[in-house]
């Protein structure tokens, strides 16, 4: 992860999205790794709140992936960790993040909050950032529901907005909607 030497460049927003099981993960963190190969501190900020041996085993599944690939992993379920400066960070993920601010921690504004946090991780750092495509099902939801949805949705458009890179991850293809993913 940690090879090779491109020069200095200005920070970076990357937005990664698909389906559960799409590929997106790899994908980012694979831009994450060539991103650091420019000798930048490289972390994992890991959004999950752990439940149940269903989450343990996604958790391990993820820790295997990066392995022996230079991430320090900073565990941050509720708010991210803003002091971080000068390095790659990859964001696993947004939706997570979301569902933590909304469900556990009942912020009142959780998309202000979270685009607060993240514009102000990017003005010192590359941002590689995942989330999740779940807007295509047509099942009708409860209201609490329906509201993490729209809230995601929004989270996700303005985040495309201010990214460089937004990948779609479809079926393990890469498919670039904005940037170029090198």
């Amino acid at each position: 992860c940690r090879s090779g030497h491109r020069g200095v460049q200005a920070a970076v927003i990357a937005l990664f999205t698909g389906g559960s099981g799409s590929g997106k993960s790899e994908m980012a963190e694979s831009y994450a790794c060539r991103l650091a190969a420019q000798k930048k501190p490289l972390y994992y900020f890991a959004t999950m709140r752990v439940w149940g041996e269903e989450g343990r085993t996604r958790v391990e599944k993820h820790r295997r992936q990066r392995e022996g690939k230079g991430f320090a992993t900073v565990e941050c379920p509720s708010r991210l960790p803003l002091g971080v400066a000068g390095g790659v960070i990859l964001l696993e993920c947004l939706s997570n993040r979301l569902a933590n601010a909304m469900f556990g921690d009942k912020d009142s504004a959780p998309v202000g909050l979270i685009l607060s946090e993240l514009d102000a991780l990017a003005e010192k750092n590359d941002l590689v950032v995942v989330t999740n495509e779940i807007f295509s099902d047509g099942a009708k939801y409860d209201a609490e529901t329906a509201q993490y949805i729209g809230n995601l949705g929004l989270l996700n458009q303005k985040l495309a907005r201010r990214a460089q890179l937004f990948v779609e991850s479809v079926y393990s293809i890469p498919v670039v909607h904005k940037g170029t993913l090198q």
